[in-house]
């Protein structure tokens, strides 16, 4: 769904978005010859983290993960740099760019900074170049390529993918999951899900210790270890590993809006918002995606209905029309387990492998996340069969 008008906004209107990940990039894509408006990102391109996790495994495709905010916005609408706060009085951001400390005004401000989870889940927001960016998954690759044993924390759906990644590419590999409790990716999600995805990564040999919770988390390594090791959970479960990945802990990337609006965030950082993304006790003040409070399971395609919905009540009210409120939509997910396998879930409706690999596993929407963007698909380069 597009906007719901082809008319421009007021010339006098003002957007700063705050954030260029997917709930960002699609508000300002949607703005684009509407109305004056400045991303903010600190990073100088949109990294497409649901295919991450493929470049943690195949090294070439990591460049194939970005795309350069200057190849979709002119440099008037895009500013590199970190958000230190926002004045709400005055309607200004602070922002910290290689240029100084500046002051950027806004008539609306749309918050969407996202959220971290443990690399190679996400870059670490320190990141700021996409040099860096495919630098860094290509060592990752390097890491796993060295290890024998690896041991991954969390079966959500990154610790799903990941490990589904890994024995697709190096079947010789110990990979082995261990989960808090005995559901994998989510309990939004079906039964039928949960099962599927199960019988898929043991199938592809992945070890799964489901209901167990690692201890000593800050002793184990953080990087390979050239010496086997010994990790060990709450139920006295040893496995021995030379590499461990975490994928648990998200975390919701406050920094810009802890010290203004603290008291409109909930215990977990995020915004609270109404029906239409207003952050409460503000005006012309949004806030999409992971950091808002919407009861939704946070992804990339949510972010982006949060985004079109926000900027098409902007229209509507241009417009003179009734803005409409946001309802959350059905459950909808599909978890890759590797380059031919995974779980399709949309609505009560569960598809298995050839579904999930047609429309996700077979190149993790890399080509999709050009496309969207308004920019040709590259061609996409095939992973290595002949790893073990």
């Amino acid at each position: 769904m597009g906007s719901s008008s082809s008319s421009p906004l007021p010339n006098d209107m003002h957007v700063v978005i705050v954030g260029g990940g997917f709930a960002g990039v699609k508000a300002a894509l949607m703005l684009k010859d509407k109305c004056p408006f400045t991303l903010i990102d600190g990073r100088d391109g949109i990294h497409n983290c649901v295919a991450a996790l493929r470049a943690s495994v195949q090294p070439e495709f990591a460049e194939y993960t970005f795309i350069p905010y200057q190849k979709m916005f002119s440099m008037d609408n895009f500013k590199q740099g970190h958000v230190t706060g926002i004045d709400v009085e005055n309607k200004k951001v602070k922002v910290d760019c290689k240029e100084g400390e500046q002051d950027i005004e806004y008539t609306h401000l749309i918050i969407a900074t996202g959220s971290s989870v443990p690399y190679p889940g996400k870059l670490a927001l320190d990141v700021t170049t996409i040099e860096e960016g495919i630098a860094s998954y290509q060592h990752q690759c390097q890491e796993i390529r060295a290890a024998s044993n690896i041991v991954i924390i969390g079966g959500g759906a990154v610790g799903v993918e990941l490990a589904g990644e890994i024995k697709s590419d190096y079947k010789g590999k110990t990979v082995t999951i261990i989960h808090s409790t005995r559901t994998l990716v989510s309990p939004e999600f079906s039964d039928k899900v949960h099962k599927e995805v199960r019988k898929q990564l043991e199938r592809l040999g992945v070890v799964l210790v489901l209901g167990e919770r690692v201890t000593g988390l800050d002793e184990i390594p953080k990087q390979r270890s050239d010496q086997q090791f010994t990790v060990t959970t709450d139920k006295g479960t040893e496995i021995q590993a030379d590499l461990v990945i975490r994928c648990t802990g998200n975390k919701v990337n406050t920094t810009p809006f802890t010290e203004t609006l603290g008291d409109s965030m909930n215990k977990r950082g995020q915004l609270e918002v109404n029906e239409y993304f207003e952050v409460a006790g503000c005006q012309n003040i949004y806030a999409i995606g992971d950091c808002c409070n919407v009861e939704e399971t946070k992804m990339a395609v949510r972010a982006g209905w949060n985004a079109e919905h926000v900027i098409n009540n902007l229209f509507l009210e241009y417009q003179g029309k009734t803005r409409k409120p946001y309802v959350p939509r059905f459950p909808i997910i599909i978890v890759s387990v590797g380059r031919n396998g995974g779980v399709f879930q949309v609505g009560p409706v569960v598809l298995g492998a050839f579904a999930a690999k047609t429309v996700k596993s077979k190149d993790m929407f890399a080509a999709k996340f050009f496309k969207d963007r308004g920019i040709k698909a590259p061609k996409i380069p095939s992973y290595n069969k002949n790893k073990t």
